[in-house]
């Protein structure tokens, strides 16, 4: 349907413009009036629908040419033009004598051009009749299209937009099974309606009408995991106010922390040496990590369940520290200490030995023989048939005439930091 707005006579317009000076015949000063609106066809489209734009009525004399430009999101500031300077005389004129300009592109070509991909909003075409030449103008038709999808518009304007925000108490992470309060804000708060509470694409419980621009619903059935949470608006009448949806709300539910079954507790002979076990249990926990502790200081490296107890230990306390861990988070749980003993004696593998001629005068030497595990200093004691010479504690001995006709043997104590001290005695040697 062609536009039916009155219009005067042109020769009645052009003579008031004289009259007033508003327009004067051969000037190059460009004009804007409004002349009137425009039929969009279809009124109804898509971004690759055809367009036929036709005017309410012709273009002033002396116009002979027109321009037809588009402004709206993504366009240049200053419109792009969409038909370039053409004469009126090419296109066709409607019963009551507006100008038909069909478009010769669509929509989404147009935005391609312009470098978006996003239709979003309102759109205004304006024709602009003009001189073949020159910058002069003799008016301007308007008509605006909304698209209310970006791929979808309309001629006429939509209904009232709206806008829809989520919340969620508590924020999160919770638990799982905590009860979760989700509210929608409806802006502006006057529109009614229902709301849909989804997570994902699944319906949680039914619609919720809208009350003073909020609607809540509370659920304690969302599941462990990171879910999206949306709310979606229904107006109770589509042609007062539009739908809407939130923006995805990110919830995350998780499961509970580790409990401790049984407490950490070390176990395993507690002396240098042996090797101590952490044991532990937890309910929940996806992973464990262990530490040990010297008196109250953390031993690093020490990271495994089990350790064996080092000489560093001995006189200290020892204790375990165990983590368990889930999505959630973690507990931990940290054994009573126990003070570490020494280790067992060092163990004599080959004898000590005596070497050197075995006569008076001659040096003996003493051969502290093989430990385990091995001696890191010794001592000696020489003895004369079973009874300790005084004075002799050297790895060397030198015989004298009271060793003559005697057996001499030497002991040989192997020593090693946090362990007890081992002892051995060489086989005896005969003094001649």
């Amino acid at each position: 349907m062609m536009s039916t707005t009155a219009r005067r006579p042109l020769s009645v317009a052009l003579a008031s413009l004289l009259a007033t000076g508003a327009l004067a015949l051969g000037t190059t000063g460009a004009r804007a009036d409004t002349l009137g609106s425009m039929e969009v066809a279809p009124a109804t489209g898509t971004d690759t629908s055809g367009i036929t734009l036709t005017t309410a009525g012709p273009c002033p004399e002396p116009a002979t040419n027109l321009i037809v430009a588009v402004k709206g999101a993504g366009f240049p500031a200053e419109g792009q033009n969409v038909v370039s300077n053409s004469p009126i005389s090419t296109y066709a004129t409607a019963p009551d004598g507006g100008i038909a300009v069909p478009l010769t592109q669509t929509m989404r070509d147009y935005a391609s051009t312009a470098g978006f991909t996003t239709l979003q909003g309102r759109y205004d075409f304006t024709l602009t009749c003009r001189a073949a030449f020159g910058s002069a103008t003799y008016g301007e038709f308007t008509s605006p299209i909304w698209f209310t999808s970006d791929t979808t518009y309309r001629s006429t304007a939509p209904a009232a937009a709206t806008t829809t925000a989520l919340a969620a108490a508590p924020a999160g992470p919770v638990v799982q099974g905590t009860a979760v309060k989700l509210t929608a804000t409806l802006a502006p708060a006057e529109a009614g309606g229902t709301v849909r509470f989804l997570d994902g694409t699944a319906q949680i419980g039914a619609p919720v009408a809208v009350a003073a621009g909020t609607a809540s619903l509370t659920t304690s059935a969302l599941a462990v995991g990171t879910h999206a949470l949306k709310a979606e608006f229904t107006p109770a009448d589509p042609a007062a106010y539009g739908s809407s949806a939130s923006s995805a709300l990110s919830f995350t539910v998780r499961i509970k922390p580790p409990a401790v079954v049984t407490p950490a507790k070390v176990t395993g002979t507690v002396r240098v040496g042996s090797t101590v076990t952490c044991a532990v249990a937890f309910g929940g926990a996806t992973s464990v990590k262990y530490s040990w502790l010297r008196d109250t200081a953390v031993i690093s490296g020490a990271t495994a369940r089990t350790r064996t107890l080092v000489a560093a230990d001995h006189r200290h306390k020892t204790s375990c520290r165990a983590v368990g861990a889930n999505s959630t988070g973690s507990t931990t749980s940290t054994s009573p200490a126990l003070s570490v003993a020494a280790g067992p004696a060092l163990r004599n593998g080959t004898r000590p030995s005596i070497t050197g001629t075995a006569r008076v005068g001659y040096r003996q030497t003493a051969r502290p023989g093989t430990w385990t595990p091995a001696a890191t200093s010794y001592s000696y004691v020489w003895k004369r048939d079973g009874r300790v010479i005084r004075g002799a504690t050297r790895s060397t001995y030198h015989p004298t005439s009271a060793d003559r006709r005697h057996q001499l043997t030497v002991t040989v104590t192997g020593k090693r930091a946090g362990y007890a001290w081992g002892y051995a005695t060489s086989r005896p040697v005969r003094i001649g």
